[in-house]
């Protein structure tokens, strides 16, 4: 049993010593979703919602796929010996997880404070400037939220 945990122990140091360039990348990613799960349970608590073991487990799902894939991206590079390119790559993706969580999170927040509030009128605002409300003139977003749209239509 000893010899069990010594393996697994070396196992994860060796794993978070190829991760170590990312390191921060990765406790951002931890900070986001936490925060995410956070106000998103408290959206819930605050408007009288059930606690959904089927909405939790999904979040932690996603949360695991989502550090998979920037793990799996970093250690591909590093591999190939493309270290650089690869910080790159996981770098953009970080971005691209704050924009949808960030907006999800803002979202969220709307809902736990008062429509009468400044607090609600300053995230309904920054709602506003990060949905696609305003985005939608970037051809890019605009047409990945129209593709989306019409999956959705189609199912």
């Amino acid at each position: 049993m000893d010899s069990l945990k010594l393996f697994f122990a070396t196992l994860f140091a060796n794993i978070a010593g190829l991760l170590f360039p990312i390191r921060n990348d990765i406790f951002g990613l931890v900070l986001l979703f936490t925060v995410n799960f956070a106000v998103g349970l408290f959206a819930d608590v605050c408007n009288h919602r059930e606690w959904s073991f089927r909405k939790a487990f999904s979040f932690f799902r996603d949360a695991a796929i989502y550090f998979t894939m920037v793990a799996s991206i970093y250690l591909l590079g590093h591999f190939k010996g493309e270290e650089a390119a690869a910080v790159h790559c996981v770098s953009f993706m970080i971005y691209v997880a704050i924009y949808f969580y960030g907006t999800n999170i803002l979202r969220n927040a709307r809902l736990i404070t008062g429509e009468d509030s400044t607090l609600f009128k300053v995230l309904d605002f920054l709602y506003y400037l990060l949905s696609l409300r305003v985005l939608g003139q970037n051809s890019c977003l605009k047409d990945y939220y129209e593709s989306e749209k019409n999956r959705k239509n189609m199912l």
